[in-house]
């Protein structure tokens, strides 16, 4: 990764009422992205939507943007049976997923 990249903090990263869901979905980020990318590879279109669409609702809710727009573009790429959109989709998450963990309190 581009180490000119910067790190991606969460919105929410001050809020207390979040704090234990963060650190949660970091600890987790890798099994997501693991499993989109199994969906893509087997290029199961409804697994892909199913894994995406719980893995926005929650950077949604966590405060993640950047994640969301590349989860909507991994959804819209499933919906329309895009592999070539799928695979991109999922290897821009993956950029985006180690910037997030960068960002984390527990990188510094």
């Amino acid at each position: 990764m581009d180490p000119s990249l910067k790190p991606i903090r969460s919105l929410r990263e001050d809020d207390p009422a979040v704090e234990e869901a963060l650190d949660a979905f970091i600890l987790h980020l890798g099994e997501r992205v693991d499993a989109l990318q199994d969906a893509v590879l087997a290029g199961d279109d409804a697994l892909l939507l199913e894994h995406a669409a719980g893995f926005r609702t929650e950077a949604e809710r966590l405060g993640y943007p950047p994640l969301c727009e590349v989860l909507d573009a991994a959804r819209e790429a499933g919906a329309g049976h895009d592999a070539e959109g799928a695979r991109k989709a999922v290897a821009d998450l993956t950029e985006l997923v180690q910037r997030v963990r960068r960002g984390h309190r527990s990188a510094a």
